[in-house]
């Protein structure tokens, strides 16, 4: 195996294991049709520090980070077109920039946030799969609390 693939692969890895639930809590995941949908929210600074780097993720509690992954039913991933919002209670609002990483045979979407002392933020998120007609939309809230 040439090295850049097997650094590849582990940097996949590193970010799927930091980003998805752990074994044991309830998986984030939502069917929409013939497709599901695995979601996560975490703080920014749970990831490790050399996938921040690689792909240039600051590591801060002031700073969310929100994974989206789009499969067909039999696990195949499948690429999407992502627009979405994170809110605050006191209905601050900020649009998410999704961007695209594909490792290995994993296609996934990583969008950051502001987060700011403690507060619930709602996402309200968009998803169009590639080759379908039809966007699905995801809601979902999560809990922070930051220096």
């Amino acid at each position: 195996m040439k090295l850049a693939y097997k650094i590849s692969l582990f940097v996949a890895t590193a970010v799927l294991l930091a980003l998805f639930p752990a074994r044991g809590r309830s998986e984030q995941v939502q069917r929409f049709d013939q497709f599901q949908v695995h979601y996560n929210a975490l703080s920014a600074d749970m990831l490790p520090a050399e996938v921040a780097r690689q792909y240039q993720f600051a590591r801060t509690s002031k700073q969310g980070l929100v994974n989206i992954a789009v499969q067909k039913l039999d696990g195949t991933p499948v690429a999407a077109r992502i627009r979405g919002t994170a809110a605050t209670l006191a209905g601050q609002r900020t649009d998410l920039i999704m961007r695209e990483i594909r490792e290995a045979d994993a296609v996934y979407y990583l969008g950051e946030f502001p987060v700011r002392g403690r507060d619930t933020l709602s996402f309200t998120l968009d998803i169009t799969p590639e080759g379908s007609t039809r966007s699905y939309t995801l809601t979902f809230r999560k809990n922070y609390v930051t220096d």
